[in-house]
This record gives C-alpha cells, structure tokens and sequence, in this order.
C-alpha cells in the first residue's frame, strides 16, 4: 500500500511540475522606432530606413516556439492592404511602404510575420529586420515633421505558441513604436526643347517659337529659376544669345513675356520666381531670332542651363 501511494505520489508531482512549466511560458516581442531622418521628395530621390522586430520566449517546454506578430495602420491610417501608410505631418501626409526581411517587393508589406523561436535552457530570442520606404509622389505638402505612431495591442501585438499566423494562440500587446521623417524643401524641373522649325526670310520678320519649364516644389517653397548665356562664344547679353551651325551664328534672345520684352537671363532682375504648391507649375520661354540676319543654310542649335535656386 505504501509502495503505490509513493508511485502515486510521483506521478501527481511529475504532473504538478508540468504544469507548473507549461503555465510558465510566455513571449514578448518589441519593435525598433524607424526614422528616416531628413527625406527629399524629388523625383529619383530615395528614402529609406531599417529597425528590427525582436521576439523573446522563456520557460518553453517545447523548442522552437512558433509566434506572429501583426501590425495594423498606425496613427497616420494606410490604404488598402497596409500599402501605403502614411506618417501626417501639419500639412498632408507622407506615404510609406513597411516591409519584412528586405527592400524589395518579393518581401511583400508588412502586415503581420511569422517567427520561429529557438529555446535553449529555457530562454531565447529571434529578430528579423524591418524595412521602410518613403514614396516620392507627395511632393503636396509642406516641409516639416511627419509621422505615425503604432499603440500597443491595436496597432501591434504578439500570439505565440501557434504554428502559423491566423490560428489561435495567446495574445499579448506589443510595446508601440514610431515611424518618423523630416521633410526638407525639394524641386523637380523638367525642361522641353525650343525649335524654331525650318526658318526663311529672316531679313523681313523675326522667326518666333516657344518651350515650357515645369517647376514642381513642395508647398511654401519660394524659388528662382535662371537661364544662363549659352555655349556660343562671346556671348555677354542674354538678349543675344548665339545658334551656331559650324563658325556660322544666328543671334536670338529668351524672354519671360510673349511679347518678347522682358529678358530671361540670370541676373536677379532678369530670373523669374514662384512659391511652390505641390502640383506642377508651368512656365513659358519664348524665343525669338531677330530679324535682318542673312545666314546660311545649316542646323543651328545652342544649349542653355537652366538653373533653380530654393
């Protein structure tokens, strides 16, 4: 009698100390803040930054433990799928990409991730880096401080002990994090070609033709956009400046008004200014080849810089 009452003795306290083990276990996961520091919004400018998710587990009977963590909108809201967020600033908002592992689409957007977690007596960790993108079509905003903040448990949160991401494990809230960019005035200039086509008769009427400049700058930036002289050799005046063709020349100017009046030069009375909204803004350059010139056939061609200040 007193045999079996030992054996059921160990049995009840082998059985009380799984237990004891089993209830235990627990994870927890935290995530790095994310800042881009200082973005530029032009055209071909990129804008990234890394952190890192970190899942810790102890007490685990069982090695590894499986854990997903999910990751919702954050305070700046996302579109549809999480792609893209947006960090919000005073005026608009800045959208961005989250991904797991790598910066590449084949990674996907970060909505949630499954983990594996190796246990080694008792405790133990993995952490997988996170990867973010700034999108440069939000140039409709203003320079400032963008962000978005992700709470704990709505925005973030951890199941462990699951062997896959969407079956039931224990929850637990992850201690929120922050994406962060301060946005810096930027502008994108795009510059068309001024032809004035086949031209004759030179010596009764002047040959007229006419480009556009498209400025796009964040909103509330002022700036200046100049023309230099040319490449054709002497020249002082943008008033006259040279087309050449060989040792052959043809002298016309670049002006502001359509009129053919004010001269488009680099000079602070001669540069024109605006203030940037967003949104592309158009400017035209009229060219004119003066009258009373005799030149000879040939393609005549001179190329100009064109210089925004902001």
């Amino acid at each position: 009698m007193s045999r079996f009452f030992r054996l059921l003795c160990c049995v009840l306290c082998a059985l009380f100390v799984s237990t004891v083990a089993a209830s235990a276990q627990s994870c927890e996961a935290r995530v790095s803040d994310l800042n881009f520091g200082a973005v530029s919004l032009r055209a071909g400018a990129s804008a990234t930054t890394s952190g890192t998710l970190t899942v810790s587990c102890r007490g685990a009977l069982v090695s590894p433990v499986g854990a997903c963590v999910r990751f919702g909108a954050g305070s700046g809201g996302a579109a549809s799928g999480m792609s893209p967020r947006y960090m919000t600033g005073s005026k608009g908002s800045v959208p961005y990409i989250l991904r797991p592992y790598g910066n590449s689409a084949a990674n996907g957007v970060l909505t949630s991730v499954y983990v594996s977690v190796p246990v080694l007596l008792g405790s133990g960790s993995t952490t997988i880096p996170i990867y973010a993108e700034v999108l440069n079509s939000a140039s409709a905003l203003s320079s400032g401080s963008f962000s978005s903040s992700f709470s704990a448990g709505s925005d973030v949160e951890l199941s462990y002990g699951v062997l896959s991401c969407g079956l039931l494990g224990t929850v637990t809230p992850v201690p929120g994090f922050n994406v962060t960019a301060g946005v810096v005035e930027s502008c994108d200039l795009s510059v068309g070609s001024l032809n004035f086509g086949q031209v004759s008769g030179l010596g009764f009427k002047p040959a007229d033709a006419v480009a556009s400049i498209d400025m796009r700058c964040t909103e509330d930036t002022d700036y200046t956009i100049s023309l230099g002289l040319g490449t054709g050799t002497g020249v002082s005046d943008p008033a006259y400046r040279k087309l050449s063709s060989g040792i052959d020349t043809l002298d016309y100017g670049l002006f502001m008004d359509s009129a053919r009046t004010q001269v488009w030069g680099s000079a602070p009375a001669q540069q024109v200014g605006g203030t940037g909204n967003g949104l592309t803004q158009r400017f035209s350059v009229f060219g004119r080849i003066y009258q009373g010139q005799a030149p000879k056939i040939g393609v005549y061609t001179d190329s100009v810089v064109v210089t925004v200040n902001y």
